[in-house]
């Protein structure tokens, strides 16, 4: 893989996903929203880069742009949880963004799904596991993975798709996320308001994650994968774990929060293991320390 279009590139997954390209010397066009305020993230980068400035509502002009690649990654996704006419426009624009990959002539596509796809579960969830989405989200990236696959097979192009489980790293400035709101609570001397957590958990750091994305449009492998760290534990003991790495002085109130369901994130990645090779690098607490490091 020498070149790639990447969209959702000053997201937090995506900007993970463009350093690991640039490292691997794979030029990238990074396609972003004209005007983003996120845009200097990509300022850092003085080579193997190319910025082009398009909404996504407006990617059917990408081909004015660039002519040929040999991945492209769709990242790009956006609005609120249950904002149904947000998330519809998603799928839209995942339809149109495929279409553009062929039209470019580009020899695989990308794109990233998530666990919320499967919705609620407490069992070991492998990718033959049965999908039951619980919010607009869930349904349009379920949608958009069976509406890319059959559309996948009408254009001649590969298609992979990559459900996301508990990804964490210091890019990241969603305070939705578990572990940057933990890290700013803790940074700022806060006691974190908290579920029981009694649930099991799985969390992977946001570079292992990127690589794995790597080796997938690298490999050309095709299909559906999912990718989490693969070893759950009680998410009680990631969180005093956290604490304790961060600042042990920070009491602990669990079961004060009652506004999230405790579902469980019990994830079997021997798929992608087996067929890339891939395996995590970091631990949590390697994680959690750049995290700290880093911020």
């Amino acid at each position: 893989m020498k070149t790639a279009i990447l969209t959702g590139a000053t997201g937090f997954i995506g900007h993970w996903l463009l350093k690991e390209l640039i490292e691997k010397n794979v030029f990238v066009y990074a396609v972003c929203r004209k005007n983003s305020n996120r845009l200097f993230r990509l300022a850092k980068f003085k080579k193997n880069i190319e910025v082009i400035e398009i909404d996504m509502d407006n990617i059917t002009k990408l081909p004015k742009h660039c002519n040929t690649a040999d991945a492209f990654y769709h990242l790009a996704w956006e609005g609120e949880r249950n904002d149904f006419i947000a998330q519809i426009n998603n799928l839209k624009n995942a339809t149109f963004a495929m279409q553009m990959a062929s039209q470019i002539g580009v020899k695989h596509f990308l794109m990233t799904g998530s666990h919320v796809e499967y919705g609620t579960c407490y069992d070991r969830v492998d990718e033959n596991h049965s999908t039951n989405p619980t919010t607009a989200y869930g349904v349009c990236k379920l949608s958009a993975y069976f509406t890319l696959k059959v559309l996948s097979e009408q254009l001649g192009i590969p298609f992979t798709w990559v459900r996301l489980f508990s990804v964490y790293g210091n890019d990241s400035s969603n305070n939705k996320l578990l572990i940057s709101y933990l890290v700013n609570c803790f940074k700022e001397n806060k006691e974190p308001e908290l579920t029981d957590c009694e649930q099991l958990w799985d969390f992977l750091y946001a570079k292992d994650a990127a690589y794995a994305l790597y080796l997938l449009g690298h490999q050309q492998k095709m299909g559906l994968y999912n990718l989490a760290y693969g070893e759950s534990r009680i998410l009680q003991d990631f969180i005093i774990e956290a604490r304790d790495l961060l600042n042990p002085n920070i009491k602990l109130n669990f079961g004060i929060n009652n506004n999230y369901s405790n579902f469980a994130l019990n994830v079997n990645v021997d798929k992608i293991k087996k067929e890339t090779g891939w395996r995590p690098k970091t631990s949590f607490k390697e994680g959690i320390l750049k995290f700290k490091k880093l911020n």
